[in-house]
């Protein structure tokens, strides 16, 4: 789209043809010399025109060209006159020397007036179609360029409205607990219905989050201790925790629990050995620390955080990372601050 059809070798080849043609049988009309098609056709002053066509096509290329790569400090609409005025101007100046030298040098006498004006009248024409072809094609790249970005940014947000929402639902623990209640209502209808208790609280407490900003870490805790019987009661898992915090800062709701889920989902499951997880405070950070085990499929890096870590940007300048600390991997997690009488 953004390269002009006039650079195309095919048109270059074959438009001059076509419009020195015309030009010929324009001066013949305007001279009322149309009877001169009768007897020679293809004479001298056919080729004549078709090799100013040629020329002047060739220069107000060049001069697109020239225009598009020059980098001027003013602005579109001045720099678009002097691109006009200046390629006439220099049309006019080739096609006048151009007469001059085929008047002089072939049929040895000076072009008058009249002869002059008609050229570079026709030829202006030309020169002048050249640049409304420019001009138009450049506001049509700017129109469809402008709805192609809004359309990709359209589809950018659909996706990641798609991806925020499927996060938030978070389809695989989902059916997960769903599937594990079914199993355990049959065995333990008791157990079940706590099972039922601590689903109902997570899920509610991730499908109310969208509509806060930010949490007190006491309460996204609290919520944690709901997360926990949950992925305990998965098969093969064993996920204990142990906090060393006063939870008075503020976190991006939802950030713990699926910091935590996806610590679980990178741990080799197993009855053998509990996952425990260890949530401690400096004063800059909150660090969750543990002993890994890691699925040989998948390492838990930074990666696995990037969208924490995108919502964290937006309120801290510190970054969400993985810190390895043999035998300790720790996600740091920057503390937030924030003034609740400024959201009222």
């Amino acid at each position: 789209m953004k390269k002009l059809f006039v650079h195309h070798p095919l048109f270059r080849l074959l438009s001059p043809l076509f419009s020195g043609t015309l030009v010929y049988l324009l001066i013949l009309l305007v001279n009322n010399n149309i009877g001169q098609l009768q007897e020679a056709f293809l004479g001298e002053e056919l080729y004549v025109c078709i090799g100013l066509a040629y020329l002047i096509q060739e220069y107000s290329r060049l001069s697109l060209v020239l225009f598009e790569r020059l980098k001027l400090d003013i602005t579109y609409f001045w720099k678009l006159t002097v691109q006009i005025a200046s390629t006439l101007a220099i049309g006019i100046f080739l096609v006048t020397g151009a007469m001059y030298a085929y008047f002089k040098m072939v049929l040895a006498y000076t072009p008058n007036t009249k002869e002059l004006v008609i050229f570079n009248s026709i030829f202006s024409v030309i020169t002048f179609i050249y640049m409304v072809l420019y001009v138009s094609h450049e506001f049509l790249y700017k129109v469809n360029t402008e709805r192609v970005a809004e359309e990709i940014a359209e589809k950018q947000q659909v996706e990641e409205d798609f991806l925020e929402f499927k996060r938030g639902v978070n389809p695989e623990l989902l059916f997960e607990s769903l599937e594990c209640l079914l199993v355990v209502m049959k065995r333990n209808p008791e157990k079940a219905e706590q099972l039922s208790d601590h689903f109902s609280s997570v899920y509610r407490y991730i499908l109310a989050k969208k509509n806060r900003e930010l949490v007190r870490l006491s309460e996204e805790i609290n919520v944690l201790h709901e997360l926990l019987p949950l992925l305990s009661s998965l098969p093969y898992r064993k996920i204990g925790l142990d906090i060393f915090t006063e939870g008075e800062t503020w976190v991006v709701p939802g950030s713990l629990l699926a910091i935590v889920e996806r610590i679980m989902r990178s741990t080799i499951p197993t009855s053998m050995r509990q996952l425990t997880l260890n949530l401690m405070e400096t004063e800059e950070s909150l660090r969750l620390q543990y002993q890994p085990e890691e699925v040989l499929r998948a390492r838990f890096t930074d990666a696995a955080l990037c969208d924490i870590a995108r919502n964290y940007r937006f309120y801290s300048d510190c970054s969400v990372r993985i810190i390895e600390e043999p035998p300790y991997k720790i996600i740091e997690i920057p503390k937030l601050s924030f003034d609740e009488s400024s959201s009222d």
